[in-house]
């Protein structure tokens, strides 16, 4: 081959290159909701979580559409705007190939440390006042549901924001739900200025966590995914984020 010819050559898969190394592009569509999905700088727990997933996968270029729950469920359907879903439990009726169990939510109930509730089982719930995230009763299993039924003073809210209030307030013993969204709900300004933080509580573990996936229109894509999701579950990278967060979220008024 003469140096010429091999020359040439080399300018040929130089000019190809950047489309031999072009990335699909992958449509994401995600919540919008903290501390898990946050659209204002692309970030939060489970959207950190995302990214690392997709860092494994260099053939793929993934964006993120935030969008609400219901429109979520509706795109990945049709998938039209979206090719990817997040946040997706087994139950749900997507048409799409779901991924191993990914993000993790840590349903737990919180109560204030000064009033020295000892509270080690479902039971020792009874007779307090609970304030509880819209659905708990039907899917905190059935002892929960019998204490909640038999307790006047058990309420659910829709914004589980009003959940962490009342139990901040002293309106009511227990606050149940999700811990990360109760310690984002808890460095909220409005706490730090009345000094109150994370520290005042007591974290009381009655549940086991319950897991959601990604959800994909491609199944060969899905089976991609899985395998960077067992990379960062056995290389710690999945424990390190969640561990990270908690501390984060936990200590962020003493940071200021």
């Amino acid at each position: 081959m003469s140096t010429f010819f091999r020359f040439y050559l080399i300018v040929l898969l130089l000019s190809f290159h950047p489309f031999l190394l072009a990335k699909q592009e992958l449509r994401v569509g995600v919540g919008n909701f903290p501390p898990f999905f946050i659209e204002d700088g692309e970030h939060g727990l489970f959207l950190d979580i995302t990214k690392e997933v997709f860092k494994l996968m260099p053939g793929y270029d993934a964006t993120f559409t935030f969008m609400s729950n219901s429109k979520l469920f509706r795109e990945i359907n049709k998938g039209t705007e979206i090719d990817v879903a997040c946040n997706i439990f087994a139950g749900s009726k997507v048409d799409a190939y779901l991924s191993e169990p990914l993000f993790r939510y840590t349903d737990v109930a919180v109560s204030k440390k000064e009033n020295n509730f000892i509270i080690k089982k479902i039971s020792d719930l009874k007779g307090r006042s609970i304030s509880a995230y819209q659905g708990a009763i039907d899917l905190l299993g059935d002892e929960f549901k019998k204490m909640a039924q038999e307790n006047k003073r058990y309420t659910e809210n829709g914004r589980p924001s009003e959940t962490t209030l009342l139990v901040a307030m002293g309106d009511k013993d227990v606050r149940v739900g999700d811990v990360f969204i109760f310690l984002y709900d808890i460095s909220n300004n409005k706490y730090k200025k009345r000094g109150i933080s994370a520290n005042d509580f007591i974290v009381h573990r009655l549940w086991s966590d319950v897991f959601t996936h990604m959800a994909f229109r491609d199944e060969s894509i899905r089976d991609k995914a899985n395998k960077a999701i067992l990379e960062i579950q056995n290389n710690g990278v999945l424990e390190q984020i969640y561990k990270e967060y908690e501390v984060y979220l936990r200590f962020e008024e003493s940071a200021e």
